[in-house]
């Protein structure tokens, strides 16, 4: 019985048209039997807070600011070093001790500070090695201040905005991050096709380390709305559309406006709170619906 009850509904898709606007019945009328046939299920309308999101990838950078090179002012040679890679210094703090070229018994000498409060990331400097204005010594970062930099699809530009609270989740880290979009590029960058944003993290300080990649997910809409699964909602020619249960093997053929979706439910406007929709079906109600609306199968 299945079987022929799923021929007929094949043969109703592909022989019978759309009915015309003037004939057609919004009602499809299914036996106890042809329901099970085709595994009918029915869920009620609800309301529901839904929050439609968009998912961004990056990576951790610097923030203007946070990082520093550390040069000498003066031709010299390098006679002392206070800091190694990976050691944390004070702003002020001795970094390199320059004896200068002048002649001075004992020679006049300079000692290099720390521009800022940070991590040794680089030290090229060597002990007697001769520098000069421009000479790479230190670079300083301050990793308590990363940002991430993340990229946004051109469809999805229009949604993000500068201030959005955005839930972040980073390789190696176990709880979830909480940042703010606070700066948006000007442009499109043509390489990615995808404009950038750079997101600073709030709250607690995290171990993030620069070029760590995460991601991260931007609530774009926020509603509380009467709500449907997404598999109850029909695509017919352009529209949106639902079948409404009336009860007794009656069903009736219902236009909807959608609006967000999220987490597996999207908001409706045209159908009531309570009334049960179909989510398991449907299309095969659709395709009795184009053939007249009634369909019963035997036994």
């Amino acid at each position: 019985m299945t079987k022929h009850l799923l021929a007929l509904i094949m043969t109703a898709l592909v022989v019978h048209p759309l009915p015309a606007r003037a004939a057609r019945t919004p009602w499809v009328r299914l036996s106890a039997a042809a329901a099970r046939a085709i595994a009918l299920r029915e869920v009620p309308v609800r309301t529901r807070v839904l929050r439609e999101r968009r998912t961004l990838y990056g990576h951790f950078v610097l923030p203007p600011g946070a990082e520093a090179v550390v040069t000498p002012r003066i031709r010299g040679r390098v006679t002392a070093l206070y800091a190694t890679i990976g050691e944390h210094v004070r702003r002020g703090a001795p970094l390199a001790r320059i004896e200068s070229l002048l002649v001075g018994t004992p020679p006049p000498s300079v000692v290099v500070h720390a521009p800022l409060s940070g991590v040794v990331e680089a030290r090229p400097a060597l002990l007697g090695e001769a520098v000069a204005p421009g000479t790479l010594l230190y670079r300083l970062i301050d990793p308590k201040t990363l940002w991430l930099k993340a990229f946004v699809y051109q469809k999805d530009i229009a949604l993000i905005h500068h201030g959005r609270r955005v839930r972040i989740r980073a390789l190696g880290l176990s709880r979830p991050l909480t940042g703010r979009v606070t700066l948006i590029a000007p442009g499109i960058n043509p390489r990615r096709g995808s404009e950038t944003v750079w997101i600073r993290l709030v709250g607690p300080k995290a171990p993030v380390k620069p070029r760590l990649f995460a991601r991260a997910r931007v609530t774009v809409a926020r509603a509380r709305a009467l709500s449907v699964p997404q598999g109850a909602v029909l695509r017919v020619n352009g529209r949106r559309a639902v079948f409404v249960s009336a009860g007794h093997g009656r069903f009736r053929y219902t236009p909807v406006v959608t609006g967000i979706h999220a987490r597996g439910f999207v908001a409706v406007s045209g159908l009531a709170r309570g009334s049960r929709v179909v989510t398991q079906g449907n299309a095969e109600l659709f395709a009795i619906w184009t053939a007249g609306g009634r369909l019963r199968a035997g036994g």
